[in-house]
Formats: structure tokens, sequence, C-alpha cells
């Protein structure tokens, strides 16, 4: 698979948060095993090209199930914490933590830390997996409830299991990162997570996460907002997407690289924004699931998966709407999956799609299909909308739920202008597309539209 380069930062002025500084050390490293119960994991190789026949694992849900065993969630400690005021930590100033629970640094309340080019080290697993999902338990560096963390440039690591690079939880809390690397090594370990109104804020941040279940964003739970600009985000695990969301996460100008993962996945009341952003993933595009609505908008860029669906939908009413030329591609020839109880609106402007649309029985989807955008593919069970100059190049027998053109046009004209049967039978429900009248046409290079 081609690799996905990503766009120069203009006037870049930190060479050691470059992609091929960081990247190169792990570039000469070969990716071994992916077990969910590692606490440690081989950090990853660049590209998912080498390891796209790697270890698989479905990604869980942003939290998981609480230990019946536990009375109680353990509570985040600090190697160094700050509850009120501001502090401008000396340049370089080193922050480590060592111990099961504890951060590097714990700022919460009206305490406000900024760092310059500091080097954050954190070690031992968390006792709670559930509190690390939800409130940053073990984060190398946590902001909760109000605090704020202003992070300039530095390098952040973690091992052991739930050791998150960087989390903001709770309300108000807020942590805003420029140039600075994140790497980390264990299991469920996020580069970055955000929940319950926590807010994460980067600029040419680089992520890399080597653990199972470690995406190098999370959002989510109980809301929170996540805003990237440029940078880099790499994982190994499985089950480890560039970003996986409950909450609202807009990207611009990130380049995400996901050996063994799908490239985002967007949860129960998530959202994902996306303008130029270049994704490149082994085991599938973009997995929208949960009992909500969810929400993925791509603006420009580029999605490509090894292996699996690219876009697949499960239990969710989703909207997906792709313009400004985004190009997105899988292997797998599966273009759109809507699973059980699912529903799926696709929307496309002045796109080139190819892959099948599939739709499983008990599930919806509606295709829309505007401007100058060209389908090449096989559609099994969803409705379709062709408008403006958009066109369909049949590539199998295929079913609509329903068709309609332009409002107004011509259906005949519209039938022989912008569907190309290429021999094949397309059947459609005539009660769902009352315009055709219940009549059958010819399609042009060969082929029959006629109602079921």
């Amino acid at each position: 698979m081609r690799h996905l380069g990503l766009p120069r930062r203009p006037g870049q002025r930190r060479a050691t948060a470059t992609a091929s500084v960081l990247l190169l050390p792990l570039a000469l490293t070969a990716l071994t095993a992916c077990s969910d119960a590692d606490d440690t994991a081989t950090p990853p190789v660049a590209s998912p090209a080498a390891t796209a026949s790697g270890a698989r694992c479905a990604t869980r849900p942003l939290v998981p199930s609480a230990d019946p065993s536990s009375a109680a969630q353990p509570v985040a400690t600090g190697a160094y914490t700050l509850d009120s005021g501001s502090v401008s930590a000396p340049r370089k100033k080193a922050f480590t933590a060592t111990t099961a629970d504890e951060s590097a640094a714990l700022v919460s309340g009206s305490g406000r830390l900024s760092t310059y080019d500091s080097k954050v080290t954190k070690s031992g697993g968390t006792s709670s997996l559930t509190a690390s999902a939800e409130h940053g338990l073990n984060a190398a560096l946590l902001a909760r409830d109000g605090g704020r963390l202003n992070l300039s440039g530095g390098k952040f690591g973690t091992t052991g299991k739930g050791a998150t690079g960087v989390a903001a939880t709770g309300a108000d809390a807020r942590a805003t990162l420029s140039a600075s690397g994140i790497t980390t090594q264990g299991a469920s370990a996020h580069g970055l997570m955000a929940s319950y109104g926590g807010a994460l804020d980067l600029t040419y941040v680089q992520v890399i996460t080597a653990g199972a279940q470690s995406a190098p964003i999370a959002a989510g739970p109980g809301g929170a907002k996540v805003t990237v600009s440029g940078g880099t985000m790499t994982s190994a695990g499985c089950g480890s997407p560039g970003v996986q969301t409950a909450g609202d996460v807009t990207l611009s100008n990130t380049l995400f690289d996901l050996a063994n993962s799908e490239a985002f996945t967007v949860e129960a009341g998530g959202s994902l924004s996306l303008k130029d952003v270049r994704a490149s993933a082994a085991a599938g595009g973009v997995m929208l699931r949960g009992a909500g609505r969810t929400s993925y908008a791509m603006s420009g860029g580029a999605l490509q998966a090894t292996d699996g669906d690219l876009f697949s939908v499960e239990q969710a009413t989703a909207d997906v709407e792709l313009k400004g030329g985004a190009e997105v591609k899988t292997k797998s020839g599966v273009l759109l999956r809507v699973k059980e109880q699912g529903a799926a609106s696709f929307a496309a402007d002045g796109e080139r799609l190819k892959g099948d649309v599939v739709v499983a029985k008990g599930s919806t989807a509606a295709l829309d299909l505007a401007g100058s955008t060209v389908f090449d593919g096989r559609v099994k069970g969803a409705s379709l909308t062709l408008a403006g100059s958009a066109r369909w190049s049949v590539a199998g027998d295929s079913s609509l739920k329903g068709l309609s053109f332009d409002k107004g046009s011509d259906v005949a004209k519209e039938v022989a202008r912008v569907i190309r049967g290429n021999g094949h039978a397309v059947t459609y429900d005539a009660t769902s597309s009352p315009e055709l009248g219940g009549r059958s046409f010819p399609l042009e290079g060969g082929g029959t539209l006629k109602p079921a």
C-alpha cells in the first residue's frame, strides 16, 4: 500500500517534533505480537504495509465494563500537583512518576501549569482500566476538573497498562500542546484522551502508541472536544484506531498511520470532522457504531484501507459526508456496509467512489450522490439519489430500495444519462420510487432497470 504523505508545516522550527526524527528509531524495530493482555508492546513500525497481515482484534468500547469486585474507583494522585495559581516550569524540567495510578503532574481546580521542552516519563500500570478510560487515572499528565496544561515542545513517554500520555477530564479541564512528542507502550494507553467536558487543542503534535486498545486520540465518554492541526498519529496495536470518539473531534492537515486497526471509530454521540487529513489503515476505514447518532464528515484528504470495509455502520444512526475531492479507497471492495440495526445517510459531492454498498436485513441506507460524483459499484438494499451530473457505473446485479433523480427531470432521459448498466440487472422498489411509475428501462452499456 502506498504510504500517504503529510503536507509540510510552514516555517517549522522544532526538528525534534518532525516525523522523520521520531519515527526513525521505530522503523528499525520489527512488530511482533498484538495482545490485549500485554502491558507493553514493541514500538510501531512507521508504515502498516509491512504489518498488514499482523494480529487483529476488535476495537473495544471507550470505557470497559466496570469490575464488579471493585467497590469504588481509585483516586488519581500526582508526583507534582497544582490546584490553584499559575506556574511556568523551567525549560526542560523533568516530570516523573513510577507508582501505579500516579501521574507525573496533576493539575486541577484553578491550577495552570505551563511547560517548555519538558521530558515526562511515566511507568507503572493502572489499578482500574475503567477509571483510566473515564477519568484519566494513571495518565502521565492529567488536567482535571478545571485544571489547565499548556505544553510547548517536550517528549512524553509512558509504559504500563492504562498509562495514557496526556488526559483532560471534567468540566473546563483543558490541555494545549504544540510541537510535542508522545509515546505510549502499554495496552489501553491512549496518546491523549478527553472526557466529561474536557478539551484538547493540538498543534503539530507527534503521537505514537504501541499497545492494543491504544488509540492515539480518544474523546469521551461524557462529552469532550478535541481540535488537532497538523502532526502525525501512529499506532501499532490492534484495536487502536487513530481516533476513537464519543465526543466532538476536528482534524486538519494531519497524517494517520494505523498498522493493525481501522482508521477511525465513532461511538454513539460522537462526531468526527476532517479537512485535508490523510489516513492509511490496515484493518478498515471508518467504523460508526452504538445505539445513538454518529457523524463523519471529510473534506479533501485521503482515506486508504488495506483490508476491511471502508465505512461500516453497526447499531447506529450514521451520517457520512464526503466532499472537496476526498480520496477514499479499500482493497476489500466494500465502500459501505450497514450491519444489524444500522441506519446510514451517505452523501457525496464531486467524489469518485468505488466499491459495493451492502445493507443487512432490518437496516437502512440512503445514498445521496451529487455534483460530479462518479460511483462504480454494486448496491444491495440501499436507496439511491442521483442529482446534478452524478453518475453510477453498475458493477454487479443490484437491488435498490428506492431510486430518484433531480426533481422534475425526465426519468427516462435521466436513466439513460446517469446510469451505465454494464450488462447487469438493477431492480428497484416501486413503492419507494413513485416517479419511475413501475416501468422498466434499458441501461446504457447493457442491462435493465426494472421493478422488483
